[in-house]
């Protein structure tokens, strides 16, 4: 730069101030984009498996209420749907049970009690589900309901023990 503009240029420089406030408080912003909140785990298990098991309610329900007289044939539903027999299904099933009751009694008192409102409204759904099949077994909507909400309850018994598994390892 030539000298003669040199000596205008720092007088400019000189009269600017050394702080400029920004006109907003922009750290409240930044700070909610570095770390966004979650919901816990085990939160978002109880209200995914309450919400199929209201799903499977609601189809269940309008089912078994357009059919007439299911008191006869409901007797036969426990019978005819019943959960597999298979002895290594059944010694999985009662491990993961197990493993479910213990990780379920670590969790806060309210998110307990919404896991096992949501658990007995999955077997709720599913006993209700078995009495509609027993009215129509020929009806592949209510077997392909019936099975998932067996699914159901085993995915919540392993989203339960999936969500505790990082205060067990904890040390």
């Amino acid at each position: 730069m030539r000298e003669s503009m040199q000596g205008p240029l720092d007088e400019h420089l000189a009269a600017l101030p050394l702080e400029v406030p920004p006109q907003r408080n922009l750290w409240p912003e930044i700070s909610a984009r570095l770390s966004p909140r979650r919901p816990h785990r085990a939160v978002l298990a109880a209200a995914a498996a309450l919400a199929g098991a209201c799903i499977a309610g609601t189809v269940t329900w309008a089912v078994v209420h357009s059919r007439p007289d299911e008191t006869a044939v409901a007797a036969n539903a426990s019978s005819l749907f019943q959960e597999p027999r298979d002895p290594a299904y059944l010694s999985a099933r009662a491990t993961l049970e197990v493993s479910f009751r213990q990780r379920l009694a670590q969790l806060d008192p309210e998110t307990r009690a919404r896991v096992e409102a949501s658990l007995a409204a999955i077997r709720k759904a599913h006993l209700d589900i078995a009495k509609a099949l027993a009215l129509d077994p020929s009806s592949p909507v209510l077997e392909q309901l019936w099975q998932s909400t067996g699914r159901d309850e085993l995915d919540l018994y392993d989203r339960v023990v999936r969500g505790t598994q990082h205060t067990m390892t904890r040390t």
